[in-house]
């Protein structure tokens, strides 16, 4: 093909391709990020969050540590067994908490392989998931 029939073949297609782009750029609707009530909020999601992942609630033991005199950080111990899969609770609770702009880093602590999850927005850590590996029980 020469270069005087390729030029009319590429403009077609930039053409097409802009025309596409601006569909789908119309079509799609704008982000808005969901809000949630902070204090309220994150307790009742973190909650349903340990119940669909069949944590029982004599698990978990929740207390406040206080920051300063306008501040408590909310510290959940929460007891798992050693077949329990911290990685995949971490993972789809950040893709949870990721609906509302809200930050979940993690730190896994060796050699007890015990993970941390920290709750943040704005740069301020608003609560803490401990996940500590309980010692298996065994069966007599």
């Amino acid at each position: 093909m020469s270069k005087i029939r390729r030029k009319p073949l590429i403009t077609i297609l930039l053409l097409l391709s802009c025309i596409i782009s601006g569909a789908i750029f119309v079509a799609t609707p704008p982000y808005t990020p969901k809000f949630l009530n902070i204090s309220s909020g994150i307790d009742s999601l973190l909650t349903d969050h340990f119940e669909q992942h069949l944590i029982p609630s004599t698990s978990v033991r929740k207390y406040n540590i206080e920051v300063d005199s306008t501040f408590t950080r909310t510290v959940y111990r929460v007891a798992v067994p050693p077949t329990f899969s911290k990685t995949m609770f971490h993972f789809e609770l950040h893709q949870n908490l990721l609906r509302y702009n809200i930050e979940s880093p993690a730190r896994v602590i060796f050699p007890e392989r015990d993970m941390n999850i920290y709750i943040y927005d704005n740069n301020t850590i608003l609560s803490t998931i401990r996940l500590i590996t309980t010692e298996p029980k065994i069966l007599d």
